[in-house]
């Protein structure tokens, strides 16, 4: 069940916010839910402008067209590019959700559970606080086609369904130990940890339109690095003294790596490493490296103790989810829903 949520992340991402994808012990990540809006459709994209002003009613709170055609345009940009988000089958789906979300809410107000002042100031201060200048924060509201009074009456809306769901739907849902068990013998891939590589680089950034004559002269100066630890020199040493990744530079260029999780010229020549080795200089995006390997770990099954509680927390969201589902279908059924499109 999605709400506009996605237009708030869309602001944070325009802040330079991203979110971490995998523990800082590297373990393995439990994948989350496929969310399949619909199946590619044959028929004919249907065009928004031959739409009625009002594309749905929901106990009498009109839906409008600006709404649906925003909402789809925010969900398709987070939906896999093998889907068809121009289907009608697409748009339907969407308009489902927006007439999920609108049920949702007002069964939030009808519970007296609707989002404060200070929630959504609160919400809104973090939200602030991911622009380093406030003229930024404007320039991504206007980017989304908000306003500040928009957004916040979507955060209000938000947040009450969000209280609507960890008052009424949460503290329903427990998964027991041996749901745990079974999802993790039934998953065995999902709870290996990957091959990994412990490696050390020294980076030398440049700029992707840089000069012929500057990456010369950038791979020159790394290629006289390269010789110096060939030569037996420190390279945690070179690293903090000459790279110019700032994740990596002060601890000597330790980084510890899987596949997938950099780019594939550095991946291909880290991988085809020994240990102990040492990669000729390596042009990448982001300028030239030099790799040494310090380590190859074998990928292994991570213990059930270790990963436990992240099972739980997945099965728990995955209840979660039907259990909004099967409550909007409640609230459908003891209301008046009206479709337009």
């Amino acid at each position: 069940m999605r709400t506009s949520s996605h237009r708030l992340a869309a602001i944070a991402l325009l802040a330079g916010v991203t979110a971490a994808c995998s523990s800082e012990n590297n373990e393995t990540i439990i994948p989350a839910q496929s969310e399949a809006l619909a199946e590619p459709s044959a028929t004919a994209a249907p065009d928004p402008a031959s739409f009625p002003d009002v594309v749905a009613t929901v106990n009498g709170v009109d839906i409008k067209k600006s709404a649906l055609v925003q909402q789809v345009a925010g969900v398709g940009a987070e939906t896999p590019p093998d889907q068809d988000t121009t289907s009608a089958a697409f748009f339907s789906s969407v308009l489902d959700e927006l007439v999920g979300g609108e049920l949702l809410y007002q069964a939030s107000k009808q519970r007296g559970l609707t989002a404060d002042d200070a929630a959504i100031e609160q919400q809104l201060s973090a939200l602030r606080a991911r622009f380093p200048d406030p003229s930024l924060f404007e320039q991504a509201l206007a980017q989304q086609g908000l306003t500040l009074d928009k957004l916040k009456a979507q955060m209000e809306h938000d947040l009450s369904i969000q209280n609507l769901i960890d008052a009424d739907i949460t503290p329903r849902i427990s998964v027991s130990e041996e749901a745990i068990r079974k999802f993790y013998d039934e998953n065995p891939e999902q709870m290996r940890q990957p091959d990994r590589l412990q490696l050390s680089h020294i980076l030398k950034r440049v700029a992707p339109d840089a000069t012929p004559e500057v990456k010369s002269a950038t791979q020159v100066a790394l290629e006289t690095i390269l010789e110096q630890a060939r030569a037996g020199a420190d390279f945690a040493a070179l690293a903090r003294e000459h790279s110019e990744d700032p994740g990596s530079a002060t601890n000597g260029g330790e980084l510890v790596v899987s596949r997938g999780e950099t780019v594939p010229p550095f991946e291909e020549a880290a991988f085809a490493l020994e240990p102990g080795g040492l990669s000729p200089v390596v042009e990448t995006q982001f300028g030239f490296h030099i790799i040494k390997l310090s380590e190859k770990i074998d990928g292994q099954l991570v213990p059930f103790e270790q990963v436990q509680p992240r099972i739980e927390e997945f099965l728990k969201q995955q209840a979660v989810q039907q259990e909004i589902g099967n409550t909007v279908e409640s609230l459908k059924q003891a209301g008046t829903v009206e479709l337009f499109i």
